[in-house]
């Protein structure tokens, strides 16, 4: 994931009637501003249900949880009711349509109504806001407004971490238990026998869930089965009875105002990893959750590249009016959006070539320069790099240092380093190290930025294999770490471009 500089996000914004986003608290060079967790709830009463759209990390739950629960108060509090009152100018108008003799017996019939029941004919003279006054209900203290439905857009734990503490403290504050929504990881028992990825399959979450805080499936499947199509709905209270039914008893959700429901049609949209979704929502500006498909600003990694080219397709063909990407700020407007998401094809395609090209003149002699020469001629260009923004900055600026001169055989060490590696290791010579490719596409050492560019690369490679134009090999050469040589010899995998006339053999 390639970041720079990134755009302040709010803890907690309203970006539309229906979207509310909450950041997870977790900003980092993956997570970019944190997790974008989002609210949706029906705009026309702060007490309806919502549905929400991811949590945040484990080492976070607590900051995160903190700032959602703050945020239901809030809600709670302006759900409130006004005294009864016959002043608005509705309720006026209302009342000029009564006989004269009748004003008075009408206005005590509406009292002693909502007396016994403050949400009585709570349509017609029900005001909402932060300026309502309390009412008491049964259980004389107000409630928080219920999470009907909880969606995870794909395994990670940046995404679920916060899942558990989330639906204990629901429950300790009195909250309805919620379903929660996952699509089953295909590749379940590829993650089961991996160390690293077992704690992000849907066992291990599902483990990791406090008893009775949720509504399960059934007693073997803890999360809610998504299917592509599947719709997850909720409506306002106050005007489910708006609510009717077909013949086979689907539900006529579109005779429903839109002010009153939030839908979202579930996509299976897989690369970024294998249970990857995204969602669309129905109502308002009709915008699509994309998880960590799509993301606000710089580009996400993937696991399978030509899975991941047909999901941009796929969103890209629904024309969305705005874009709800699990990191990084929205985009907002639907030529903003289709850019967004043509920008992110293309990229890729450009990436694509460019590995091509590197391997290709490596195959061909890279005109006479070897790798060691490549690699040494890069670290010059970084040190000159980094040598004129220093000198960009200000006498008195605090990273200011002395500049750093280079001898007349800058990087000798590292050079005998290649040059040992070259003549003791088994490379091939027309084959490059993943390292190497990806220091070439990047121009950088930052090891941290190189793992992570590694991750697609790999995909690249691995899909470009798979059409026969590249191919996989192993040799032993030496380890570069950031801008480090290693000593010794290790088993690496190594990638060759195959030319034309071979790829035609092989087919």
């Amino acid at each position: 994931m390639v970041i720079g500089n990134l755009e302040r996000l709010s803890d907690v914004e309203k970006l539309s009637a229906h979207v509310t986003r909450l950041l997870g608290q977790n900003p980092g060079l993956m997570t970019l501003q944190g997790t974008n967790s989002y609210l949706l709830q029906p705009p026309s009463n702060p007490h309806a249900p919502l549905i929400l759209i991811d949590t945040s990390s484990p080492h976070t739950a607590t900051q995160y949880i903190d700032l959602l629960m703050t945020h239901l108060h809030h809600l709670a509090l302006e759900s409130g009711t006004r005294e009864t009152h016959f002043e608005s100018a509705y309720a006026q108008a209302s009342l000029k349509n009564l006989p004269e003799d009748k004003v008075d017996e009408v206005k005590a019939s509406i009292v002693e109504n909502r007396s016994k029941d403050p949400r009585h004919t709570e349509i017609e003279l029900l005001e909402y806001g932060p300026g309502s006054g309390w009412k008491s209900t049964y259980t004389k203290e107000r409630k928080l407004p219920n999470i009907d439905h909880i969606i995870l857009t794909h395994r990670h734990l940046d995404h679920v971490g916060a899942l558990p503490l989330l639906l204990k403290t629901l429950k300790e504050k009195g909250c309805n238990i919620p379903k929660i929504w996952k699509l089953p990881s295909p590749d379940e028992e590829q993650l089961a026998l991996n160390e690293k990825d077992r704690p992000t399959s849907d066992a291990e979450i599902w483990n990791s869930l406090p008893k009775g805080t949720y509504h399960s499936f059934s007693p073997f499947q803890p999360f809610h089965p998504i299917i592509p199509g599947l719709m997850i709905s909720i409506i306002d209270p106050v005007y489910k009875h708006l609510l009717r039914h077909d013949k086979d008893g689907r539900p006529k959700w579109n005779e429903v105002p839109e002010i009153a429901r939030v839908s979202l049609r579930c996509l299976k949209t897989p690369g970024h990893t294998q249970d990857s979704i995204s969602l669309v929502m129905l109502e308002g500006e009709k915008g699509v959750f994309t998880g960590d498909t799509v993301l606000g600003s710089g580009t996400t990694h993937f696991s399978d590249l030509a899975s991941y080219m047909t999901s941009l397709r796929t969103l890209l063909a629904l024309k969305p009016n705005v874009l709800y990407p699990a990191h990084g700020p929205h985009i907002a407007k639907a030529e903003k959006a289709k850019a967004h998401l043509q920008n992110y094809i293309t990229h890729r395609q450009q990436r694509e070539d460019e590995i091509l090209s590197i391997l290709q003149k490596s195959a061909e002699g890279n005109d006479g320069k070897t790798v060691v020469d490549t690699i040494i001629e890069m670290k010059i260009q970084l040190h000159q790099k980094l040598e004129e923004e220093n000198d960009a900055k200000g006498p008195l600026m605090f990273d200011r240092r002395k500049p750093k001169k280079l001898s007349d055989n800058p990087f000798e060490d590292e050079r005998k380093a290649l040059e040992k590696a070259e003549q003791d290791g088994s490379r091939p010579a027309k084959a490059l190290p993943l390292s190497v490719l990806v220091r070439i596409l990047y121009k950088s050492e930052d090891e941290k930025l190189l793992t992570a560019a590694g991750k697609n690369v790999v995909a690249h490679l691995v899909k470009l294999e798979q059409e026969g134009k590249v191919r996989k090999l192993t040799g032993k050469w030496c380890k570069l770490i950031a801008g480090t040589v290693g000593e010794k010899l290790e088993d690496i995998e190594v990638w060759e471009y195959i030319g034309e006339k071979e790829h035609m053999k092989v087919e």
